[in-house]
């Protein structure tokens, strides 16, 4: 039996970064228009990959590994918008990955595609219960 990757059991939820309680919502505003618009030189200088929390962009959050695979749900956090459906693919091909019996632990490493480098890791982070605790997916190469 293989899980199809649009599994209906598995949903992605998406925290737009343009939500008013989104993290990164006032710089958005800041960069949008007007006086307030930073220089693009300081602008080039904030980075989009640190994925040590959600600081802007957008965040994807599975809902339905823990009930359907007893797996944490995956994070995945500051994507810009300009790749909402390609991370939103990613996510539901690790959740098929997850439905399918595998497991993605603490410091995992996993190997998407076989013609070039795209490797991910993986960090538990904790919750206010265990039943809260996420898996972060972060990009490697």
């Amino acid at each position: 039996m293989s899980t199809r990757i649009d599994d209906p059991r598995v949903q992605v939820a998406v925290e737009l970064p343009n939500d008013p309680s989104s993290a990164g919502y006032e710089e958005l505003a800041g960069i949008g228009s007007g006086e307030d618009r930073p220089p693009i030189e300081e602008l080039a200088t904030r980075g989009w990959l640190t994925q040590e929390t959600h600081v802007r962009g957008t965040r994807l959050l599975t809902i339905g590994l823990r009930i359907y695979a007893a797996h944490p749900e995956l994070e995945l956090v500051n994507v810009p918008t300009m790749f909402l459906e390609s991370a939103i693919r990613l996510m539901n091909e690790l959740a098929a990955y997850v439905l399918n019996g595998g497991q993605l632990e603490h410091e995992d490493l996993m190997q998407m595609r076989d013609a070039y480098p795209c490797l991910l890791g993986f960090a538990r982070i904790a919750g206010e219960t265990p039943e809260d605790e996420l898996v972060r997916v972060i990009f490697l190469s």
